[in-house]
């Protein structure tokens, strides 16, 4: 563990189980106690330059993908871009489409996915890129699956202090969103 003066603006965090390390794809993790308000879920890897024009992130009930309740799936056709849903019963709602494509075939990439009471927050290469309204309650969902055309370096989840239980201007842990280098 580490520790060390930051500003202020910082918020501390910790690590919520150990992280995983270079995991195969695909991949399904468990989330120790559930998703909950507060977590920040780093996944590090990189694009396969391969025919695969597609990867997923979702944040399910177990191995169970019938549950989902945040699918993240960029597609790297007609000029790439993302798609966003949640299923129920095995029932896709209606996607939501961001015309924007955050990632390139054979690069390094952090998504970061920040969640509060209401939203999904992703920050792509530290940049913000959306967000994503939940439309289930997300503390019933404890996995976190990835699949497609991606290699995985790194894979950490964290929940964010409550700041009484943080000595003013000291952390624990990674800054938010960083993790080893890809």
């Amino acid at each position: 563990m580490q520790s060390g003066y930051v500003g202020d603006e910082e918020l501390a965090s910790r690590d919520t189980q150990p992280p995983y390390i270079n995991p195969p794809v695909p991949f399904t993790g468990m989330i120790e106690g559930g998703l909950q308000d507060g977590h920040k879920i780093t996944v590090m890897g990189s694009v396969l330059s391969t025919d695969e024009n597609r990867f997923e992130v979702n944040f399910q009930m177990g191995y169970n993908d019938r549950e989902i309740a945040f699918h993240f799936n960029p597609r790297f056709e007609e000029g790439g871009y993302v798609v966003c849903n949640t299923r129920q019963l095995g029932n896709w709602g209606p996607e939501e489409r961001k015309l924007q494509m955050p990632f390139q075939k054979g690069s390094p990439f952090e998504i970061c996915f920040e969640v509060d009471s209401s939203t999904f927050k992703i920050l792509v290469n530290k940049n913000i890129f959306m967000e994503y309204a939940h439309r289930v309650p997300f503390y019933q969902f404890n996995a976190i699956s990835i699949k497609g055309g991606v290699h995985l370096s790194y894979l950490s989840i964290q929940v964010r202090l409550h700041p009484a239980l943080v000595p003013r201007g000291w952390v624990w842990g990674p800054v938010p969103c960083v993790g080893p280098a890809v």
